[in-house]
């Protein structure tokens, strides 16, 4: 029998800074998240939580609320949490 695990954890780009306006994040999306999922930044810190997502399907963007405290630096790579369990892929927002 095989012992279960913790599932093992990674970090998928979600895409890239792409503007700060009226106190939301927008990010150039280059993967489709759930809305409410949590994003990160490269050092897995919280950046905040998508609230949308927006434009046509072949340059799409993503509306997150960050959280208190971040700061917007332009192009700056965002990431969530993919977490991977028994063959098959699953996606975190905890």
């Amino acid at each position: 029998m095989r012992a279960m695990g913790r599932p093992s954890r990674r970090l998928r780009r979600l895409g890239k800074a792409f503007a700060f306006a009226e106190g939301r994040l927008v990010v150039e999306g280059e993967l489709l998240p759930r809305l409410g999922e949590k994003v990160y930044d490269s050092g897995m810190r919280e950046v905040g939580v998508v609230l949308n997502v927006f434009g046509p399907v072949n340059r799409f963007f993503i509306e997150v609320e960050p959280r208190e405290g971040f700061e917007f630096k332009e192009g700056m790579p965002l990431y969530i949490i993919e977490e991977k369990s028994r063959g098959h892929t699953a996606r975190s927002s905890r």
